[in-house]
């Protein structure tokens, strides 16, 4: 069933916002493909390292993290296929997905609120999130709730793409209000980056399922035992928690109520992920 979509998105995009999704640098080949394997059940870790070793940029890539201090080998690994093995297959798919979509989008480090390293931390988080979430549900699996957690907020980046100034606006009346950034977005700038998203989903010919995952992802508990269902709650859960989607706020004073386990753990796949593919954790960062 394809998620509702808010009354407010039925309104016919304006030029602007065609822009915005035109301006966004394509989704890399390499990262449709991984996602293709990555969702199919019948594939394997041979799959995987067929795909990755076709792009020189994402081979060395894997091979950089699997030589890393992270895993401490006693001698170097130089074949992809050895390095899957060592990573392991979940883990190598969510390496691979996050490394070919991340590596595509560079942080700007002009931007004065925005930040693409809390926009991938945020993704990551809700995209871990869903994951474990659907591995608890009927009818889904890990890989496409991974997948769609990464991508739920591609519509912001394509907005911060085409109008870096009008976000960070929007951005610094979400902190002084203490509201929603898309509610904010939507008065200041008349989008809602959730429809980009799905518009860029299916410019990019990906799943349905996908899709409406990323245009439901602020209201798809509605659709009980959906994708769009299990990215909402992991997108709802990283954002009350303190996980923001592309900005960070003040810290609270000392004396505040300390993360649950829960989030702890989350932060540390999130953190460890996010160190490997991008070199920047935010563990310094306090949410």
């Amino acid at each position: 069933m394809a998620s509702e979509i808010p009354p407010r998105s039925t309104q016919r995009p304006k030029p602007e916002v065609l822009r915005a999704i035109d301006s966004l640098p394509p989704l890399p080949a390499v990262a449709l493909r991984v996602i293709q394997v990555a969702q199919d059940p019948k594939s394997s870790a041979s799959d995987l390292a067929l795909v990755i070793s076709a792009d020189p940029g994402l081979s060395a890539s894997i091979l950089r993290i699997v030589n890393s201090a992270a895993y401490r080998r006693a001698r170097e690994v130089t074949s992809v296929q050895e390095a899957l093995v060592v990573l392991g297959f979940v883990q190598a798919r969510n390496v691979a997905i996050s490394s070919a979509i991340t590596s595509a989008y560079a942080p700007d480090s002009l931007n004065a609120l925005f930040r693409i390293s809390a926009f991938w931390r945020h993704s990551l988080a809700v995209a871990f999130r869903a994951s474990e979430l659907a591995s608890h549900a009927r009818n889904l699996d890990g890989p496409s709730a991974f997948t769609a957690g990464i991508l739920h907020n591609m519509g912001r980046l394509a907005m911060f793409h085409a109008d870096p100034a009008g976000l960070d606006q929007a951005v610094a009346v979400a902190i002084a209000s203490g509201r929603a950034l898309e509610d904010v977005e939507w008065e200041m700038l008349e989008y809602d980056h959730a429809v980009l998203g799905a518009m860029l989903a299916e410019k990019w010919r990906l799943p349905v399922e996908i899709r409406d995952a990323i245009v439901g992802h602020h209201h798809g508990e509605r659709g009980e035992g959906t994708l769009a269902a299990v990215v909402a709650a992991a997108d709802r859960f990283c954002t009350e928690n303190g996980v923001l989607p592309g900005y960070f706020v003040p810290s609270p004073k000392p004396g505040h109520e300390p993360r649950s386990p829960e989030m702890e753990r989350l932060l540390r796949q999130v953190n460890t992920l996010m160190d490997l593919v991008t070199g920047v954790s935010e563990m310094a960062v306090a949410v």
